[in-house]
C-alpha cells in the first residue's frame, strides 16, 4: 500500500507541469490533434477535446473517424455532431426521411418504417392511417402501433395489450396526443400493473407536474405499497397525495420514501414532509440531527436553535508553491479515480503535499469532504481576489453556484460540456463573448478569471430578470430564464397556501434544476451568513420571499 502511495505521489509531483503562468491550453495557438488526443485517457474531459477537435474546419472523414473512435460511446454530443458534419446518409434512405406523408404512401415499407414516426401518424387521417398499416406486414410493431392509433378507442386498446407496452408508447406519443387520447382514469388493478413496471417512475414524472394530466394523476392515488416502487417514485406519489389533499396517504408515501432513500439529503427531504403533514416535532428533531447541511435540516435547526457545527470555512494550507497544474482536466481526473476509494489518512497527507497554495485550496477541499465521507461540509471562499470588489450578496451568490456546480475546480468540465469554476456552457460563452465584444476563446473558460468575470455578466442579467431572488436565479442559471418563466406560469410560488413555499418547490419539473435549485439555496444560506455578518438572515424569511408576483 505505501508504496502505490509513493508511486502515485511521485507521478503527481514530477510529470504535472509547474505552475505555468499560461498553460498550453490557454495560448491562442492551441489546438487539438489527433496525436494529442490519443495520448489522453477515455474521459468526459476527453469527449470534450473530441467535440472541439471535430468542429475544427479542414479535418479529413478518415481523421474525423479516428476522433471519433476514441469517443466514449455512449457520448450523445459526439455523435450528433459526427453525424451532422461527416455521416453520409444513402440516398435512398435519406429520400425516405425527407419525404412528405403523400411521398411515403407510393414507397416500399422499409421506406415507410424509416420516415414515418408515431407522433406524425398520431396526425393523419384514418384513411390513410389504414394505407400505411396495408403495406407494413414486413415491420409487426410499427404496424400494430399504427393499428392501435386508427383504432376507435386507442386508450383501451394501450390497456389490452400489457403494462409495458402501454408505458412504452405512452412516451413514444407527443404530448397532446397524451392529453386528448390517453389522459383518462385508470382502474386500480391496471394502474397496479403499471406500478410494477421499471418505467413507471418514469411515467409518474411525465405526468406529475403537469396539471392537465388529472384524470392520471387522480389514478396514481390507487397505487399501492409495493417493493419495486424505488424511493423517488414513492416521494412522488406522496406529492401527488398532497396535491389531491390527501394527507393520511401523502404520509404513507413519504414513510416509504424515506425507508428506501439511501442519500441522507433524500431521506431529510422525506422527512421534512412527514413532519409539515404531521406537525409532530419529533421529526423536526430528528431532521435537526442531521449531518447533510440542506434546507431542510439548516430549517429544522434553525427553528429548534440547534448550533451547525459540522462546517469548515477555513483550512490551513502548507503555503508553498504547488506544482500542480490546475488547468489540466486529466490529472484533476486521476485525483478523482484515486480518492474513490481507500482514501486513508495517509493517502490524504500525500494529497497534502501536493495541495499547497491558494490556487489548489478547491482541490484539497475536495478531497477533505471525501476523506469525512462528507459529515463535515468545507464552506470555503477561493478566488478573493477575483471577488474582491463584489458586494456581499453577489460574492455570497457566486460562492452558493461555484460550489455547487464544481466544487470551485477550475479545470471542471461537465459530460455536457460545461466548463471551469462556474461551468459556463460553450453556447453561453460565446454570447457573452460577442456581447462584450472580445474574441473567443473556448479554452479561456478554464482561467477563472474569465469565467468568474463572464458567470457575473450573466448573472446581472438574472438578477434583473428575477429581482435578486437567489432560489429563482439559481432555477434560471441551471434551467434557463425561460424554462423558469414557464414553471412560474404554471402557478408556482404564487401563494402563500399551506405547505408553501416548499411544494412550489418540488414541483419544479427538472428533477436537476430542482435539486439545483435548493441546493444552491442553502449554500447561499450559509455564505450569506459567514460573509456578511452584519445582515444575517435567516431561513423563514428568504422563505417568505418565494413569492412570484402577479
Amino acid at each position: 500500500m505505501k508504496k502505490t502511495l509513493i508511486t502515485l505521489s511521485c507521478v503527481l509531483l514530477l510529470n504535472l507541469s509547474a505552475n505555468q503562468e499560461l498553460p498550453d491550453i490557454l495560448q491562442k495557438d492551441f489546438k487539438v490533434t489527433l496525436d494529442w488526443l490519443d495520448e489522453k485517457p477515455k474521459s468526459y474531459a476527453k469527449d470534450f477535446y473530441i467535440i472541439q477537435y471535430l468542429k475544427q474546419d479542414n479535418i479529413s472523414i478518415d481523421d474525423a473517424k479516428k476522433a471519433y473512435e476514441m469517443a466514449n460511446s455512449s457520448n450523445s454530443m459526439v455523435k450528433s455532431l459526427y453525424n451532422k458534419k461527416f455521416r453520409t446518409i444513402p440516398k435512398e434512405e435519406m429520400k425516405c426521411y425527407q419525404a412528405s406523408v403523400d411521398e411515403l404512401l407510393k414507397e416500399n415499407s422499409k421506406c415507410i418504417a424509416l420516415g414515418l414516426s408515431l407522433k406524425e401518424a398520431t396526425k393523419l387521417d384514418k384513411t390513410k392511417l389504414k394505407e400505411f398499416i396495408s403495406k407494413l406486414d414486413a415491420y409487426p410493431t410499427l404496424k400494430n402501433d399504427l393499428e392501435i392509433i386508427a383504432s376507435s378507442n386507442p386508450f383501451e386498446e394501450l390497456k389490452n395489450i400489457g403494462a409495458n407496452r402501454f408505458l412504452n408508447l405512452f412516451f413514444k406519443m407527443n404530448k397532446s396526443y397524451r392529453m386528448n387520447t390517453l389522459s383518462e382514469k385508470l382502474d386500480e388493478e391496471f394502474i397496479n400493473k403499471l406500478a410494477l413496471e421499471k418505467n413507471f417512475y418514469k411515467f409518474i414524472r411525465y405526468i406529475l407536474f403537469d396539471k392537465e394530466y388529472k384524470n392520471l394523476l387522480e389514478s396514481l392515488l390507487l397505487v399501492k405499497d409495493n417493493k419495486s416502487l424505488i424511493a423517488d417514485a414513492n416521494f412522488l406519489l406522496g406529492l401527488n397525495a398532497i396535491n389531491f389533499d390527501k394527507p393520511d396517504l401523502a404520509y404513507q408515501f413519504f414513510t416509504n420514501a424515506y425507508e428506501k432513500s439511501y442519500l441522507r439529503s433524500d431521506k431529510d427531504k422525506s422527512l421534512f414532509w412527514i413532519y409539515m403533514i404531521t406537525e409532530n416535532n419529533s421529526f423536526l428533531y430528528e431532521l435537526s440531527k442531521s449531518w447533510d447541511n440542506n434546507i431542510y435540516s439548516l430549517y429544522a435547526k434553525e427553528i429548534l436553535d440547534v448550533d451547525i457545527d459540522n462546517i469548515v470555512y477555513n483550512i490551513e494550507l502548507a503555503n508553498t508553491k504547488t506544482n500542480f497544474d490546475i488547468y489540466d482536466q486529466f490529472e484533476w481526473i486521476k485525483v478523482l479515480d484515486d480518492t474513490k476509494k481507500n482514501l486513508d489518512e495517509n493517502k490524504l497527507n500525500t494529497y497534502k503535499n501536493i495541495f499547497t497554495d491558494e490556487s489548489t485550496l478547491p482541490h484539497y477541499a475536495y478531497i477533505l469532504e471525501r476523506y469525512v465521507r462528507y459529515k463535515t461540509q468545507y464552506i470555503i471562499t477561493p478566488y478573493k481576489d477575483l471577488l474582491k470588489d463584489y458586494t456581499p450578496y453577489k460574492k455570497s451568490l457566486i460562492y452558493s453556484i461555484a460550489r455547487q456546480e464544481s466544487r470551485f475546480i477550475p479545470s471542471a468540465i461537465s459530460p455536457s460540456t460545461a466548463q471551469g469554476v462556474m461551468q459556463i456552457m460553450p453556447f453561453l460563452s460565446k454570447a457573452i463573448a460577442e456581447k462584450l465584444n472580445e474574441d473567443y476563446n473556448i479554452y479561456e473558460q478554464f482561467d477563472p478569471k474569465t469565467n468568474i468575470r463572464y458567470a457575473n455578466f450573466h448573472l446581472e442579467s438574472l438578477m434583473k430578470q428575477f429581482n435578486n431572488n437567489p432560489l429563482f436565479i439559481a432555477y434560471a442559471y441551471n434551467g434557463g430564464a425561460g424554462y423558469t418563466r414557464r414553471e412560474f406560469r404554471k402557478g408556482l410560488f404564487k401563494s402563500k397556501a399551506k405547505y408553501e413555499p416548499f411544494l412550489s418547490m418540488e414541483m419544479i419539473s427538472y428533477p436537476e434544476t430542482r435539486n439545483y435549485g435548493k441546493k444552491v439555496l442553502a449554500n447561499y444560506y450559509l455564505y450569506n451568513n459567514y460573509l456578511n455578518s452584519e445582515n444575517k438572515i435567516n431561513l423563514s424569511t428568504i422563505f417568505q420571499t418565494l413569492v412570484v408576483p402577479d
